[in-house]
């Protein structure tokens, strides 16, 4: 809520700004000698702050794909390409560009599990 009110009284670049650099701290973390995630979750409260409604489709997308494949990581790129798509075509966002960038960082750090997906070696997630 604090960081939604920030937002609200600053620019569309500093917006970009604050939330590739909030996402890229969560990756790179300086005290864990730059290991850090893959910034899903930092890039979904990034969502609920700049667009709600990108956020829920986000949510509901993840949900379908993670239900039907058992992969969390094939959920998370799916919804996160998903995200720039919706922006443009159903919500009429200027900020698509944004939504890209975002989608390419979070492909990029989810490398590996696209290598594991390929090889078909990439470990399912169980649901009781």
């Amino acid at each position: 809520l604090i960081l939604q009110m920030y937002l609200e009284d600053i620019s569309i670049l500093n917006k970009i700004l604050l939330c590739h650099f909030a996402i890229l701290g969560h990756i790179f973390p300086i005290w864990l000698k730059f290991k850090g995630g893959k910034g899903v979750a930092t890039y979904v409260g990034i969502l609920f702050c700049i667009n709600i409604y990108l956020a829920i489709i986000f949510i509901i997308v993840w949900f379908v794909v993670f239900i039907i494949s058992k992969y969390s990581s094939l959920a998370s790129m799916v919804a996160s390409l998903l995200v720039p798509i919706s922006s443009y075509f159903l919500l009429n966002d200027i900020n698509y560009y944004f939504y890209i960038i975002l989608f390419l960082l979070i492909l990029i750090t989810h490398r590996e599990n696209i290598k594991r997906l390929k090889n078909n070696t990439e470990s399912k997630t169980k649901i009781y």
